[in-house]
């Protein structure tokens, strides 16, 4: 079942894609408050793939933790699956202590798709949970909130440097905040552009980003392409 056949509803079962047993019941429990049922996903494929044919079928939504390694022999982190998850119109939320993606350019690079992150704790609450369980609903129809639509504007590579997992680079949005450099994964632009990092330096680009975010971590950057030059006159 997809969202595009009907909403979820009370009892719906509820995938939980967690390498840590104590997390499984934790985040169970939670589900159940929010009146879906549990389904633990207590082996973790190595495979992408594997994992979505396991849980298609079993699971009206998704749960996942962003570090999937830790019990498990994977090489991909939640937030790819939630990513994947809500581009296959199967609802999904990211549940981590990792929430802050201004810090962790593991998730900005799939923000796009992760309507909203949980942090693991007080914020996973059944109320939230079921909101967030609504807004990636609402995504996989189409349907945005003013935050998390997109928009094409100018950013600014401001500098580069090695961060805690990859380079990033230091852009600047002059439409979300212009004085605020954010930590975009230098790969994502790199890849976009076919152009190394360091030759990006100082360039206006142009990207897709969701500039009415209230919080850097809620930013999102995708498909960018050269911008416009600066005139001469200037």
């Amino acid at each position: 079942m997809n969202v595009l056949d009907r909403p979820l509803g009370p009892g719906d079962p509820i995938a939980i894609i967690e390498d840590e047993e104590i997390h499984r019941r934790t985040t169970g429990w939670v589900v159940e408050e929010a009146d879906f049922t549990p389904v633990p996903i207590s082996r973790i494929p190595a495979s992408l793939d594997d994992l979505f044919a396991e849980i298609e079928g079993k699971a009206a939504a998704v749960i996942c933790d962003h570090r999937l390694g830790r019990g498990s022999a994977v090489s991909y982190f939640g937030a790819e699956v939630v990513a994947k998850s809500n581009r296959r119109k199967l609802p999904a939320v990211l549940l981590t202590s990792y929430a802050n993606s201004d810090e962790n350019s593991t998730i900005r690079r799939w923000r796009s798709e992760i309507p909203m992150l949980l942090s693991r704790g007080s914020d996973s609450d059944p109320d939230r949970l079921a909101r967030a369980l609504s807004l990636a609903e609402d995504e996989c129809r189409g349907v945005y909130t003013e935050a998390r639509k997109p928009y094409r504007v100018i950013v600014r590579v401001q500098d580069c440097r090695y961060g805690p997992e990859e380079v990033v680079a230091e852009c600047v949005v002059t439409a979300w905040q212009p004085r605020t450099a954010v930590d975009v994964p230098a790969s994502i632009i790199e890849d976009s552009l076919d152009a190394t990092i360091a030759e990006l330096i100082g360039k206006r680009l142009s990207a897709d980003v969701n500039i009415y975010a209230p919080t850097a971590g809620e930013l999102y950057f995708r498909d960018f392409k050269m911008g416009p030059g600066v005139p001469a006159e200037w």
